[in-house]
């Protein structure tokens, strides 16, 4: 499902190889880990971390998140967990991210363990 995504972003010239490698390798990762079950709760999340990957590659400003969903992040059950997992999926990634691209990171993340419950 991911697959095709990627390759017409790739083909657009929207990313390059490498993200579409680093988001294939987050997308075996939790499936295989067992993070997540179901693949199709994986799409939002992985379309996202291929454009902030390609963002932080062109150096593009990311817009600040707004500060109401900000605090509602800072305060969730799963930011820890959140963080946790973005510590092991970043290591597939040889781009090094903004705090601000982070938060909406980990907001997704959030999301993504939410709907697993």
């Amino acid at each position: 499902m991911i697959g095709k995504k990627l390759e017409i972003l790739k083909e657009s010239n929207v990313i390059d190889e490498e993200t579409e490698q680093f988001v294939l390798a987050v997308n075996s990762y939790l499936l295989e880990q067992k993070v997540i079950e179901k693949e199709e709760h994986l799409d939002m999340f992985l379309t996202h971390i291929a454009m902030a990957d390609a963002r932080q590659k062109k150096n593009e400003a990311v817009i600040n998140m707004d500060e109401l969903i900000l605090s509602e992040i800072q305060q969730d059950e799963k930011l820890t967990e959140s963080k946790a997992l973005w510590k092991e999926l970043s290591q597939y990634s040889s781009t090094e991210f903004s705090s601000e691209e982070l938060w909406f990171i980990y907001m997704h993340i959030i999301n993504l363990l939410k709907k697993e419950q």
